[in-house]
């Protein structure tokens, strides 16, 4: 069974949401200067507010939001359901901190909101299937759920991008045993969840067609047994090169794409993931207007 390498489960030593509480607030002027992740939760509804007005393109608010947190501490296992449940009493949300998934979701939240009450509820509904907190309804395995119950905001583009390049990926799901870990008896037998991926070798031609905002998954494990194991976002930087911005030990940082997956002798390929342009029907467009996309949130 090959679980997604940073999703939020587990023990850590975060505790009440990994906020900064109500402290002395900052004006906008020294927001706009400061990471991200150094923003109490007061920071972050007054914030939101000002960027939604001030960039009204969904995906280039994702940039703004994502390079502003260059520099967070990563940290893995840092997210549950607590105090809701038991199962994992870790907070439902950190500022402070994150792992791979957690930034990207975290993000995305923040790109899609107006305010902290929009952003929490946009959060959860990424996290979770139809926005239902719960260790049951989280989205545990990546494949067969992050990228499967996020539907509504993202299209998987991967074998759009290179046709005929992809490759068949097949993962095995075993939901029983991971959930008596947690204590909890879910039926069921084990799971095959097919998908595809673009292998390392056809990259490069392909980097042309992402647009920044893109969420790229990073295939691992050797091409007999592929399942993803990171995922960030895609960018450009001023020379116009491909990069990935992600939360990878020991912070956030932006590098180039294909730098980074250089590194890794594992490393297979990846898949990619576009946000929808509800009003057009289609993935998003850099520049386009993310306004439906919320309220198409919040009409579930």
């Amino acid at each position: 069974m090959r679980i997604f390498a940073c999703v939020a489960i587990g023990a850590s030593a975060c505790v009440a949401g990994c906020g900064h509480g109500p402290g002395s607030e900052r004006g906008l002027a020294e927001l706009r200067a400061a990471p991200l992740y150094t923003f109490s939760e007061t920071e972050i509804d007054a914030y939101l507010g000002w960027l939604h007005a001030a960039h009204p393109g969904g995906l280039d608010r994702v940039a703004l939001l994502g390079r502003q947190n260059v520099g967070q501490p990563y940290r893995l296992f840092l997210l549950g359901e607590g105090p809701f449940e038991l199962h994992d009493p870790d907070p439902l949300y950190c500022l402070s901190a994150s792992d791979c998934v957690t930034f990207v979701e975290h993000t995305y939240a923040m790109a899609l909101a107006s305010d902290w009450r929009s952003f929490f509820r946009t959060l959860q509904r990424i996290r979770y299937r139809d926005g239902e907190i719960g260790m049951l309804t989280r989205n545990h395995f990546t494949e067969a759920d992050w990228n499967v119950n996020n539907g509504w905001l993202f299209e998987d583009v991967t074998s759009r991008l290179a046709p005929g390049l992809e490759k068949a990926m097949r993962v095995s799901i075993g939901r029983s045993a991971f959930f008596a870990k947690y204590g909890l008896e879910v039926d069921g037998p084990q799971e095959a969840f097919e998908t595809t991926y673009i292998p390392g070798a056809s990259l490069e031609a392909m980097l042309p067609r992402l647009q920044d905002g893109d969420v790229v998954e990073i295939v691992r494990g050797g091409s007999e047994s592929p399942y993803v194991g990171h995922m960030g976002l895609i960018l450009h930087s001023a020379d116009g090169r491909v990069t990935i911005l992600h939360s990878a030990a020991p912070v956030v940082r932006e590098e180039p794409f294909l730098d980074y997956v250089g590194q890794y002798p594992d490393f297979v390929g990846a898949k990619f993931l576009r946000m929808w342009d509800p009003a057009e029907g289609r993935p998003a467009r850099a520049g386009t207007h993310s306004r439906g996309a919320r309220r198409r949130n919040f009409s579930r």
